[in-house]
């Protein structure tokens, strides 16, 4: 995924020359299809081994890169075919994610916190090598990179079959008890009903969707195009900047494996995190020496870091294993359903009404929804110990 979080803006930037608008049209394409499809990814992954389902889709994220590859070949690249590999490279996304969220479930509650915190770091050290190899995209060419990135799908794919083999054959699986087979409605409605029921998670989701509004989708616009238009830098910068972010992120992590007795209250440290983003996005907009973009970017990654992990990990808590799958998605939904929305509308903003400004307002907008959930969001006063209602 590293790989491809460089390289598909970078196409469209960098390669067509696309504008700031198209941009953001391009990356809501990208983030729309989870709206569509992953809450019935969750129930689809709830009724089927998980290590198996997986590792198919990771075989077929080969699909979109491979008619990406051959466009690229046959000097073919367009905007309306980045438009297309979007919506499927997507489409995939929106069924790998609630079935991959899944498997945190089979960790032990008590260690949640650094389970949760283990996969993350993973995760974003296995993207920042992507990110570095991406980054040498004006100096290899894209068609290395493709290759790579379809060489690592198809090799990803070999290692979840191979850790997560069936364990049961078709004679176990008869003598288990049958349970109710329920529609795939009545399991999607099981999964928001969790949410209705508890007032800690109804927040959890609104805070959710407010990070893929302010956070999410403004990132995915805005960096590409603050490396390039802000500093007037290529591809590297960008991996550069994408690096540094993730750093953050891992450090982040890491600070919760070791000092997991310091999140008894993860709600509020997550509001904090929030308050903390929307600051650091306002001194990014003033466009800092890089001696300065480079450390600013580095703790909004920390931050960005603690607060994925914190939402990950009240959401495990809260939620009984068999229903993980289906709250996850719900859970990845408010994330999707804002962040390709805040794509599209910091492009045109971008566009209309300049780089820094955004930003500007962007930040004030994170500052005012950090103040109102410390005063009324019971996200607030959440511990690890106690149920919520």
């Amino acid at each position: 995924m590293g790989v491809h979080t460089i390289l598909f803006p970078w196409l469209i930037i960098g390669v067509l020359e696309q504008s700031p608008s198209r941009l953001g049209l391009a990356q809501m394409a990208l983030l729309l299809p989870n709206l569509l499809f992953i809450l019935p990814g969750g129930v689809v992954s709830d009724g089927r081994h998980r290590g198996s389902w997986l590792s198919v889709l990771y075989a077929l994220y080969v699909l979109p890169v491979g008619l990406l590859f051959i466009a690229v070949a046959t000097d073919q690249l367009s905007f309306p075919l980045m438009l297309l590999f979007a919506v499927s490279f997507g489409a995939i996304s929106a069924f790998v994610q609630p079935a991959r969220e899944s498997l945190l479930g089979y960790a032990d509650q008590s260690l949640m916190h650094q389970a949760v915190a283990k996969v993350v770091a993973v995760q974003f050290v296995a993207q920042g090598i992507g990110f570095f190899f991406a980054g040498q995209i004006e100096e290899w060419g894209v068609l290395p990179l493709l290759t790579l990135q379809v060489c690592m799908f198809i090799f990803s794919a070999w290692c979840i079959r191979q850790s997560h083999p069936r364990m049961k054959s078709p004679n176990d699986i008869s003598k288990q008890p049958i349970t109710e087979q329920r529609s795939p409605l009545a399991e999607l409605r099981k999964g928001f009903n969790l949410f209705a029921a508890n007032r800690a998670l109804l927040h959890l989701i609104f805070l959710v969707f407010a990070t893929g509004f302010l956070a999410f989708g403004v990132y995915l616009v805005g960096m590409p195009l603050i490396a390039k238009q802000g500093y007037g830098g290529g591809a590297q910068l960008y991996a550069g900047l994408q690096i540094i972010f993730t750093l953050g992120i891992v450090s982040a992590n890491l600070g919760v494996m070791k000092r997991a007795k310091m999140f008894k209250r993860p709600g509020r440290l997550m509001i904090i995190s929030f308050l903390w983003r929307g600051s650091l996005v306002g001194i990014v907009a003033f466009l800092p020496n890089l001696w300065l973009l480079f450390p600013v970017v580095f703790v909004w990654g920390f931050f960005s870091g603690l607060s994925m992990t914190l939402g990950r990990t009240i959401l495990h808590n809260q939620v009984p294993h068999a229903l993980r799958s289906r709250a996850a998605s719900v859970y990845q939904l408010s994330l999707f359903g804002g962040a390709p929305l805040g794509a599209w509308v910091s492009g045109m903003a971008i566009q209309t009404i300049g780089l820094s400004t955004t930003f500007i307002t962007i930040a004030s907008l994170t500052l005012a929804v950090s103040v109102i959930a410390a005063a009324g969001s019971p996200l607030w006063s959440l511990t690890t110990e106690e149920p919520n209602d």
